[in-house]
């Protein structure tokens, strides 16, 4: 007797996903002029660089979750992000993240850090509040530019340009799926959730 047919996973309806703050077109360009002078030191080619279209700041990567589940993510997340007032962010300087010695990203400081680590914490609420697994790893604000290779040394991120006056109004976390396809990932907002209140 044959046996019983397996029930087979539907992964269609899952998304990888992630909550951040979305850059302004100025921000974005001041950082990705940053990333072309790394990448022409010494080293810039042991790292994948970041397009600049999908620069961010991650607040919290979720991995994969159901889309149906992103209406409620979002409105949980927005209930504690009500709770946290706008703010201006600016970009600060190079730096191989998490450390010097053991550098896994290119990435630049995001300043100030005690609203930055307010709103990741009011977003960790409310994804916790949804049901999914608390964050282990402590947040430490930054914005990618590009990770090193896998067994790469670190490149040379001396360089004497900063992004400059750039800043970011703060009003909102976005929810981002990220998919992958051949020229690279491709970020899609799934939702927002209001900072302070704002629309």
């Amino acid at each position: 007797m044959a046996d019983p047919p397996r029930a087979v996973r539907d992964d269609t309806h899952r998304v990888r996903a992630f909550f951040a703050i979305e850059l302004g077109a100025g921000a974005r360009r001041a950082a990705g002029r940053l990333a072309d002078a790394l990448r022409a030191r010494a080293g810039g080619d042991r790292v994948s660089w970041v397009r600049e279209e999908n620069l961010h700041v991650t607040l919290r990567f979720l991995g994969d979750i159901e889309l149906d589940a992103a209406p409620a993510l979002l409105r949980d997340v927005a209930r504690e992000t009500a709770g946290v007032a706008p703010f201006v962010l600016r970009l600060g300087g190079v730096r191989l993240f998490p450390s010097t010695r053991r550098p896994r990203v290119v990435a630049l400081e995001v300043l100030p850090a005690e609203p930055l680590t307010a709103l990741a914490a009011a977003v960790e609420r409310g994804v916790v509040a949804t049901g999914l697994a608390p964050e282990t790893r402590p947040f430490r604000s930054h914005l990618t530019l590009g990770r090193l290779r896998p067994g790469a040394a670190a490149p040379d991120v001396t360089v004497p340009d900063t992004p400059g006056t750039e800043t970011v109004g703060v009003t909102e976390a976005v929810l981002f799926k990220s998919e992958l396809h051949r020229s690279g990932s491709r970020y899609t907002p799934l939702g927002r959730a209001p900072v302070g209140g704002a629309r």
